[in-house]
């Protein structure tokens, strides 16, 4: 009967404990979960916003490149005369 009575409380106490890591683990799962879904939502704000800028980038040289064709041709005419 003695070992009967250590039996029940090594189980209590396997139960009780197992049950506490469980809930510590659900919630550590919960906030690795948040923390990964709020880096993604700042990764993808900062891509959005890198990429938006590489296309004005992109547009704005594409500006200066067909002005600069446009001042290399009005230029043309006058460096083509012939000079003594």
């Amino acid at each position: 009967m003695a070992e009967e009575t250590k039996s029940r409380p090594t189980s209590e106490t396997v139960t009780s404990p197992s049950s506490q890591p469980t809930d510590a683990q659900g919630q550590l799962t919960a906030a690795v979960d948040d923390l990964l879904d709020q880096l993604q939502h700042k990764f993808d704000n900062v891509s959005r916003d890198m990429f938006g800028k590489l296309d004005d980038m992109a547009r704005r040289l594409d500006e200066l490149e067909a002005s600069l064709t446009i001042a290399g041709d009005t230029a043309s005419p006058g460096a083509g005369s012939p000079k003594k």
